[in-house]
């Protein structure tokens, strides 16, 4: 039986470890697991550290014996906590490797651990991330639920900037999804709703886009140019550029403005280089039907 000092060494050294993780420490957090563990934990608390550090290895994008482990700890159903944990981390895994069948199965088990432990915080977060990947999956009216449900579930949360910054992602990712499924005032009046709550330069950048999309289906082409241009102001990842300068150009051209719809759609075909004939295809076809904006 390891000595209360051990014990209370290695928790240390645990929420150390998350400390630097929540920091983007990633490097020194698998240190200080790594030393953790050397320590000789009790079972249950080697099976916490090893989802800890599997998090921060998929986080980094590597595979490793931890991140191997997952799926027995999952059989193995130690106490919920653990199997939340073990389940939330496979679903991100699958996630970011696009493999989003598996990442719905994995939420749907942390979605059920949560509700099996009656944890709010812990449904909150399957739910989101459950509906950000309905929506990475064109399921739109699924991830509509889940944020849906995440809602008045943020009433738990006692810190007022986390609630308002929990409320304001869900909406956006709300009020998108609304978009998608014809439903575009609503989509586009859920936006606005916290546009001005928006922080991030890049989280605004993706609203402006959303608002140009949804003020493009309602052929309102001014608005949608001026928050395209805005959200192509504050773009910092290459999807919503590609995303703005099509929205763009789709605006320019059907509100009459050839030169401007040229322009949009020549940057555009720089990032596709393989379609040499991607201009004169926009100009000839609108494939907003066909378009993803989080893709």
């Amino acid at each position: 039986m390891l000595s209360p000092v051990t014990n209370d060494r290695i928790e240390n050294l645990r929420q150390s470890a998350l400390a630097h993780v929540r920091a983007g420490e990633y490097e020194d957090a698998l240190a200080l697991y790594d030393e953790a563990l050397a320590l000789s934990p009790t079972d249950e608390a080697r099976e916490l550290l090893t989802i800890n550090k599997a998090d921060v290895m998929i986080a980094l994008e590597r595979s490793g014996p931890e991140v191997q482990a997952l799926p027995a700890i999952l059989m193995r159903r130690r106490n919920l906590h653990h199997t939340f944990l073990a389940a939330y981390a496979l679903m991100f895994k699958h996630r970011i490797q696009n493999e989003t069948k598996r990442a719905i199965f994995y939420g749907h088990v942390a979605l059920d651990a949560s509700n099996e432990a009656d944890e709010p915080f812990w449904k909150i977060a399957a739910l989101n991330d459950l509906g950000i990947i309905y929506e990475i999956d064109s399921q739109f009216e699924e991830a509509i639920h889940c944020f849906e449900e995440a809602l008045p579930l943020l009433s738990v949360i006692e810190n007022p900037t986390e609630r308002s910054v929990s409320h304001t992602a869900i909406l956006q990712n709300l009020g998108y999804n609304r978009l998608l499924i014809g439903q575009t005032r609503e989509g586009i009046g859920t936006i606005l709703s916290v546009l001005d709550d928006v922080e991030s330069p890049s989280a605004r950048a993706e609203s402006y886009i959303d608002l140009c999309y949804g003020y493009l289906e309602l052929g309102e082409h001014d608005k949608a140019r001026f928050y395209g241009e805005a959200g192509l102001s504050l773009a910092s990842e290459s999807r919503q550029i590609r995303n703005a300068h099509y929205l763009l150009g789709e605006a320019s051209y059907k509100s009459g403005d050839t030169d401007a719809a040229e322009f949009h759609f020549d940057e555009l075909s720089k990032f596709y280089p393989q379609f040499r004939n991607l201009k004169s295809l926009l100009f000839a076809i609108d494939l907003r039907g066909m378009v993803n904006l989080k893709l």
